[in-house]
């Protein structure tokens, strides 16, 4: 096994397991279903200045992705499910771990202790009579404390059950989630006598997250990790599990050139790495149309390689902040940021808006990390490329660039997108 690796190798390691690079790999609706077990989860959020981020994560990882194939995944077939208070699609087979989890003190539940149990069970029983319901089929109820402003006392009765595991995501009317349920979407699987052991669940989840990041620290682990075993989780105890797993022949550690840290790779990316370090397209990963190089990709805001600002920094030299909660004023760059990627790396960074009513999608502000591509005509075709592929998944008929300051690829986006 290597004992250090340069940052390109790291970047094309996480990025290619990610199903980022080289290129789209996957396609159609199967590949919707390969492109989520292979990433391990995906981040749901409801902004949809342009298409939502679950959608854009997927978009640029399955060629010609349609949002219609997600649904069909979650809601027909159920083969994923959706959980937690930071939102994610899990493998469904990944259930008993979370029903685990699930059990640990009700930590993310909003209901307070002082709140009568009568409401929980009025809630249960009505959607066990009534079928799928959501949280505006109950009418005229109280409202308290809740979200951004108040809620009604029924939506943290159907939130507390969501969490705790007694119901599941039907379906979503509109964006609106509808409960169901859990033994009525999935028999047999509610039952709390055939749970994993708290220890065979954190294992569990643990190497779920190590897999999903492909190189981490004992830092990192802990970062990520924390939201999915839902107890505190120190960069101490991660790096007793990176040990262990060391030891046992699961995971390896290997130092990245620059970088102080050594990190760890899960052993089932041993055979990746070679061929990288070969400077070998990994077997599986080659694109199906054009790669990063020929056509750049825009990255969901919460995708998974971006989510954890500390590592993006050290592994791919780009400083990163998604700032819709922040006030425009005090904005380095935009609302809906997107990262740029050019072959393994992050080298500009766009705020795209889409006007439904007209199909004109806007640039409100475009960043060059990488200055140096200004004057780059192959970057610049690269660039406009991708941001057709971009506006033809939003159905946009106008694109508008004017925002881009650099007369080289400002002129190939206008001869490209006109």
């Amino acid at each position: 096994m290597p004992e250090t690796i340069s940052k390109e190798v790291a970047r094309q390691l996480v990025l290619g397991r990610q199903g980022l690079w080289p290129g789209r790999r996957w396609q159609g609706r199967d590949g919707v279903e390969q492109a989520i077990k292979t990433s391990q989860l995906v981040q749901v959020d409801t902004i949809s200045v342009v298409a939502r981020n679950h959608d854009l994560a997927l978009w640029s990882r399955v060629l010609d992705y349609r949002e219609e194939w997600l649904n069909y995944w979650l809601y027909q077939e159920r083969r994923f499910f959706e959980y937690g208070r930071v939102l994610m699609i899990y493998p469904l087979d990944e259930w008993p771990y979370w029903r685990t989890v699930m059990q640990r003190k009700n930590l993310w539940s909003r209901l307070d202790k002082h709140e009568l149990p009568e409401l929980v069970e009025m809630v249960r029983a009505k959607v066990a009579e009534a079928g799928p319901m959501a949280s505006r089929d109950f009418k005229d109820r109280n409202r308290v404390s809740g979200g951004f402003n108040t809620v009604k006392d029924t939506s943290h009765a159907l939130d507390h059950l969501w969490i705790t595991g007694e119901f599941m995501v039907h379906s979503r009317r509109g964006f609106d989630r509808v409960y169901d349920l859990t033994e009525k979407l999935h028999p047999g699987e509610h039952a709390p006598e055939a749970l994993p052991s708290d220890a065979a669940t954190d294992a569990f989840l643990m190497d779920k997250v190590l897999r999903e990041l492909s190189l981490a620290t004992p830092a990192a682990l802990s970062r990520r990790g924390v939201i999915m075993l839902r107890r505190a989780l120190t960069p101490t105890e991660c790096a007793g599990f990176l040990a262990r797993l060391e030891q046992e022949g699961k995971a390896f550690k290997v130092k990245i050139e620059g970088l102080k840290d050594p990190y760890y790779y899960p052993a089932e990316a041993a055979p990746q790495l070679d061929a990288l370090l070969k400077g070998q397209i990994p077997a599986g990963w080659e694109p199906l149309e054009t790669d990063t190089r020929q056509e750049v990709n825009l990255l969901a805001p919460l995708d998974n390689v971006l989510w954890d600002r500390l590592r993006l920094k050290s592994l791919f030299d780009y400083d990163y902040m998604w700032e819709v909660y922040k006030p425009q004023p005090i904005r380095r760059w935009g609302y809906y940021t997107m990262p740029v990627l050019y072959g393994d790396k992050l080298v500009a960074r766009l705020d795209p808006k889409l006007d439904r009513k007209s199909g004109r999608l806007t640039l409100q502000g475009f960043w060059l990390d990488d200055e140096s591509l200004a004057d780059d005509a192959v970057f610049g075709q690269a660039l406009a490329a991708g941001l057709a592929r971009f506006a033809r998944f939003h159905r946009a008929i106008q694109v508008d660039t004017e925002v881009v300051s650099y007369p080289v690829l400002q002129g190939l986006l206008q001869d490209e997108l006109k």
